[in-house]
């Protein structure tokens, strides 16, 4: 793993800064009093701080620079996968976060997907909404869930309980397989309105 390029930057503008400030403290400070140690000393302290200073804000720079370059592809890549102009990508420390609203759950799987394939993409918080809950109550959202469960033909919802907080799901239990827990959360997700699905389905040993 190669040395963070952040790091060298800082690390450079400190060494610098202190080696300009042990040459310059003379020069400033012995007029002042100070004798040649104690003017030297004093001035690498001075130029090590505004040397760190200085490579630190050359670091924000960069990493706001990249920020907008990366959001800038995130979007792009959305729009070239035929998405609603309602998904945005907003980027913060190379990390993207998926905002808006869809109409369907495969929708906001495709934006994942597509976004993780930018190159530089540190990681994806994927916050899209399906639209419009119709006003369903927390138990007519569980028993919709439930149904469509218990309906599936590749799932055996036997094991499997569904908990509603509001707009979000938590799905507990054992199923059979991954395939099977992926399944169950696809299903939770396809019920409009819902912004989260926490899946703690256990695998059967």
């Amino acid at each position: 793993m190669g040395i963070d390029r952040n790091f060298l930057i800082k690390a450079a503008g400190l060494s610098v800064g202190v080696v300009l400030g042990g040459v310059l403290g003379p020069v400033v400070f012995v007029p002042a009093g100070l004798n040649d140690p104690s003017s030297s000393s004093l001035g690498a302290f001075i130029g090590a701080v505004l040397g760190f200073a200085l490579a630190s804000a050359i670091v924000v720079a960069r990493r706001r620079r990249r920020d907008r370059e990366l959001e800038f592809a995130a979007n792009s890549v959305l729009r070239e996968a035929g998405l609603p102009a309602s998904i945005t990508a907003k980027v913060k420390d190379s990390r993207v976060t998926l905002m808006g609203e869809v109409d369907e759950y495969s929708q906001r799987q495709t934006a994942d997907r597509v976004v993780s394939t930018v190159p530089g993409i540190a990681g994806v918080s994927n916050q899209i909404r399906l639209r419009g809950a119709g006003g369903l109550s927390t138990d007519a959202i569980k028993r919709t869930i439930e149904e469509a469960l218990q309906h599936d033909a590749e799932l055996n919802a036997r094991g499997i309980k569904v908990r509603v907080e509001h707009s979000r799901i938590v799905l507990e239990g054992t199923v059979q397989s991954w395939a099977e827990s992926s399944e169950a959360e696809e299903i939770a997700w396809n019920v409009p309105g819902i912004e989260q699905v926490e899946n703690r389905l256990q695998i059967a040993a």
